[in-house]
């Protein structure tokens, strides 16, 4: 398993894949959650001056998991790489490392995995390429995996279940 990592500073720094509908709401109001579309404008314009979510330290985007499960997987990964990533580093060279960028993946918690073998975390695809996985360590991290650690609700660090875990953090990626 994952390092795990509690408490808040995943709010303020880093890249998450967050699943937990409670802690979604004690971080933004519903209004202060961008889409992926916004997302994606903001890297090809300019980054907000501003950021309303978590105390004023994230950017919460909703809409990624749809991506994943209407694109080609191939396509889909290429895009990722591509693209997507260019807008991870954007993000985090803009706020200098100093504000967190959550995706709220309300399903993540059964679609993330982690093959124990390699270490990667993977997405399970579902509609018309249920089945399949895209490697998300590859496409959002550069493949940096080993540094990504579970977000686990509890204060104590001591036996945490799968169960305990809100999401998935890396705290910078290169």
């Amino acid at each position: 398993m994952a390092g795990v990592i509690n408490g808040s500073s995943w709010t303020r720094r880093g890249i998450s894949l967050l699943w937990d509908s409670n802690s979604l709401s004690a971080m933004c109001q519903v209004e202060q959650i961008h889409s992926l579309r916004q997302f994606l404008y903001y890297y090809q314009t300019e980054w907000p001056e501003e950021l309303h979510s978590a105390d004023g330290f994230a950017l919460i985007v909703a809409g990624l998991d749809t991506i994943f499960d209407t694109m080609e997987p191939e396509a889909l990964t290429d895009w990722l790489e591509r693209v997507f990533y260019q807008a991870l580093l954007s993000f985090q060279h803009a706020y200098e490392g100093q504000c967190g960028l959550i995706f709220w993946l309300p399903e993540g918690q059964k679609r993330i995995v982690q093959n124990m073998t390699d270490g990667l975390f993977y997405w399970k695809l579902s509609g018309e390429y249920h089945g399949e996985t895209i490697t998300l360590s590859s496409c959002l991290w550069n493949g940096a995996a080993r540094d990504a650690k579970l977000i686990s609700r509890s204060s104590t660090l001591h036996d945490v279940t799968e169960r305990d875990c809100i999401g998935l953090f890396h705290p910078r990626i290169s």
